[in-house]
């Protein structure tokens, strides 16, 4: 009882005395995601989900559920943007924008790459979309090679992507696509989709965050059923979603997949899942799609004002029997035949209030569930709190609901999250959580305790921001504990652009008793870009130099850097060295673009990418 009060004050202590920290930005979003083990296919993924229908915003055009689903505003800004339209009509500029209340300079900066304010497209123009990626590293033999292309026509819409990874079959070793067609209320999906429904209990195969980036990130929007335009060949479902509704009001999903999975099968069933991808060796080649997954399932949901409530029931089993290894670690989480979840969630409006719950179980009737709610009464403050309860037992490989853990089971905890402006151009935020595990993970023996720590602070100061950070995670299993801060300073100045970054990690491990020493892990790594634009800007020119000493693995760095459109890079830094990159962007006609990134290093690589848009 003493150990536990303690860790309660300890987890109190950390959140008021840390609490003024900033809206976190798309760089140190980015440098999250990887710090998490994000791949790049999740990155592009994760933030293609932010655009409906993989497209801008339109922030002259889009509903007030439009906006919300996004999960790039606060109720306050939708709540000010929706007024704002209303009295004064279609905004012109982005500089108009900066001017609603609620947004500023800063946020519209940040929302730049997502939201548009030209008028809506002909729906019945056909619409065109061409990537083509080709990257090459020395050391490694052969070319990444990445072609997608995206159409939409009146109500019909598809997709074909094409992949191969170094020393795989050229052009195509994965090929994904999706075809679509919707009228009235109702819509089809053929071939490679995602789904994700309610907080994710029991259906989310999409990226998720295992920290909140700000307080109104804890609540989950459902995102339905949407075509799945990345590259991770163990992401997407296979088959067929149907969707009845319309925004507001009742409707319902269903949806079946066949996907091939990549096993190890033997005799007796499948021995391993690999999920890296790759198909270069024998081994790996005959592990592609050696097996399948049978999903089927289906959503109902009803949307009305400030209520919204959903049901979902998924089943999934593989063609092959469960022929793995089990261990003390693994063992709660084994099936073999048919497997399934069911889960209802609940959301609600109230003033400046919102809250959010979902409750699920799987077919041993083991529970799950999560609650929360968050505060907006104005742009300067922002505050969620969630909980929630995972049994350790409980089985849902497609979920995707707030975890600290690659799976959604096997912990308690509790989350505080705060977003504060007690200054103009000054954005503090703080995010503060507290878990238990209570039965073992992989190389952790019994139950086990984490907290989690992160503040930020940033400064407006005319062209010039400033911010600072600060990640803390203690791992009560081992008594580790970790300090990851960042500092940066960006600037824009006419055509011309600039950023200086400073990242440092601080590690301290506890030592089994009679050790001599407590040793103290650290790394640093300094970076310095500049850039300019060009010719109307539409081309640009920027280069990037960084210094850094990280002698241990465990102490790396990471720091974000610009990168080819539609992807974000945050490279991290370990040993001690020197690396530089080139980024260009040439625009030789209004509907193409071609970027080029060279990037010298302990493996030098080069990057090609061609965007055609008609």
């Amino acid at each position: 009882m003493k150990d536990l009060s303690f860790k309660i004050a300890l987890f109190g202590a950390i959140f008021f005395f840390w609490a003024p920290l900033a809206a976190q930005d798309i760089d140190s979003e980015v440098e999250q995601m990887v710090e998490e083990g994000a791949s790049d296919d999740a990155i592009e993924e994760y933030l293609q989900s932010r655009l409906p229908q993989g497209r801008r915003i339109n922030l002259n055009t889009a509903t007030r559920p439009e906006l919300e689903r996004s999960g790039l505003f606060t109720p306050f800004q939708i709540a000010s943007l929706m007024e704002y339209r209303k009295d004064y009509g279609a905004l012109l500029t982005m500089q108009e924008l900066a001017l609603i209340d609620g947004f500023g300079g800063g946020a519209a900066g940040r929302l730049a790459p997502f939201v548009a304010l030209d008028a809506a497209p002909d729906a019945a123009r056909l619409q065109l979309q061409v990537r083509s990626r080709y990257r090459y590293k020395r050391g490694v033999d052969g070319l990444h090679q990445y072609n997608r292309v995206l159409m939409e026509a009146g109500g019909f819409k598809a997709g074909l992507l094409a992949e191969s990874d170094p020393g795989e079959m050229p052009l195509a070793d994965h090929l994904g696509w999706y075809a679509g067609y919707s009228r009235g209320r109702w819509s089809a999906l053929l071939g490679d989709y995602s789904a994700c429904f309610g907080q994710g209990l029991a259906l989310w195969n999409a990226f998720s965050f295992t920290s909140a980036c700000s307080p109104a990130s804890l609540m989950r929007r459902s995102k339905g059923v949407v075509p799945y335009k990345a590259a991770d060949e163990n992401a997407a479902m296979r088959g067929l979603a149907v969707h009845y509704g319309a925004q507001d009001g009742f409707c319902t999903t269903f949806f079946a997949s066949a996907a091939g999975v990549d096993a190890r099968v033997g005799e007796d069933g499948y021995s391993s899942l690999p999920v890296t991808g790759y198909h270069r060796t024998i081994a790996e080649k005959a592990a592609k799609n050696a097996m399948r997954e049978y999903i089927v399932g289906g959503n109902a949901a009803f949307r009305g004002g400030q209520f919204e409530a959903g049901l979902t029931a998924v089943a999934y089993t593989y063609s092959e029997h469960n022929a793995r290894k089990v261990t003390s670690y693994n063992k709660f989480q084994m099936y073999d035949g048919w497997m399934g979840n069911i889960a209802a969630d609940v959301a609600a409006s109230a003033g400046h209030w919102r809250f959010f719950a979902e409750v699920a179980a799987d077919a041993g009737l083991h529970p799950a569930a999560v609650a929360g709610a968050v505060y907006s009464p104005s742009y300067g403050f922002e505050a969620s709190a969630s909980l929630r309860y995972y049994s350790k037992a409980y089985i849902a490989p497609h979920a995707g609901a707030y975890s600290t853990i690659s799976l959604v089971s096997n912990q308690a905890g509790a989350v505080l999250s705060l977003l504060w402006r007690p200054l103009r151009g000054v954005l503090l935020t703080s995010f503060s959580e507290f878990v238990h595990y209570p039965g073992e993970r992989y190389r952790v023996t019994g139950a086990s305790d984490a907290a989690y720590q992160k503040v930020r602070a940033e400064f407006a100061l005319g062209a010039l921001t400033i911010s600072l950070q600060d990640y803390f995670v203690w791992q009560g299993s081992s008594g580790t504990r970790k300090h990851s801060l960042k500092a940066a300073a960006k600037g824009e100045w006419g055509r011309w652009k600039a950023s200086l970054r400073c990242g440092a990690v601080l590690l301290k491990e506890d030592l089994p008793a009679g050790a001599s020493a407590n040793p103290l892990s650290h790394g640093v790594a300094l970076s310095a870009s500049a850039g300019r634009e060009f010719g109307k800007r539409r081309h640009s020119l920027s280069a990037s130099v960084s210094l850094f000493d990280a002698p241990d693995y465990d102490a790396r760095v990471y720091l974000y850097e610009s990168d080819l459109p539609g992807s974000f890079s945050a490279q991290y830094h370990y040993g001690k060295g020197i690396a530089a990159r080139c980024l260009v962007k040439i625009k030789p006609a209004r509907k193409l673009t071609l970027t080029g990134v060279v990037a010298v290093s302990a493996s030098p690589e080069c990057r090609l990418q061609a965007d055609y848009n008609f």
